[in-house]
């Protein structure tokens, strides 16, 4: 019976943890996600993006999270709608509002007080998309236009409530 328990003792504590270690250096990772953006991979920063304001400044990561709508020149079809969308979403995220600002990211001059502009070979490479930095002024998330802003809506609301930051 002492030899039984001591393998018991063995196998509830240390299985999991062989099991945890084989499933990691095996590469194993879930196929199911949570957020409904496309999560990019870390290093992308909105350094990266070069975007500079209509002052000729270098834009710069503010301290809240940022969502920037990207359009190759002016803003029609769906980022029109988008652009219409944006404050809606904003105010739906109530006492955390505040902590998410939104900017208009496009090479045609404008003269809208949340247009950035952005150096044309970037532009290209960007497209149209939503883009979603924390703080710092890491990119996080990608989101297509044709995509739901309710499915924005949810991936703000979870990233607000589990982050202290911003």
């Amino acid at each position: 019976m002492n030899r039984l328990n001591f393998w018991l003792i063995w196998l509830f504590g240390a299985g999991p943890m062989l099991l945890a270690m084989l499933l990691y250096f095996n590469g194993f990772s879930p196929s199911a996600t949570s957020q409904h953006g496309a999560l990019l991979q870390p290093g992308q920063t909105l350094s990266d993006l070069k975007l500079i304001d209509r002052k000729g400044e270098a834009w710069q990561a503010n301290g809240k999270w940022q969502l920037l709508l990207t359009s190759d020149a002016e803003c029609t079809g769906r980022c029109a709608y988008w652009q219409t969308q944006l404050p809606q979403v904003n105010q739906a995220l109530g006492k955390d509002r505040d902590r998410v600002l939104w900017t208009l990211v496009n090479s045609a001059q404008s003269t809208s007080s949340s247009t950035v502009q952005l150096n044309s070979e970037q532009q290209s490479q960007l497209g149209e998309a939503l883009w979603l930095a924390d703080p710092f002024g890491n990119l996080v998330l990608h989101y297509s236009l044709e995509q739901s802003p309710k499915d924005l809506l949810k991936d703000l609301k979870r990233l607000l409530k589990v982050s202290r930051i911003g």
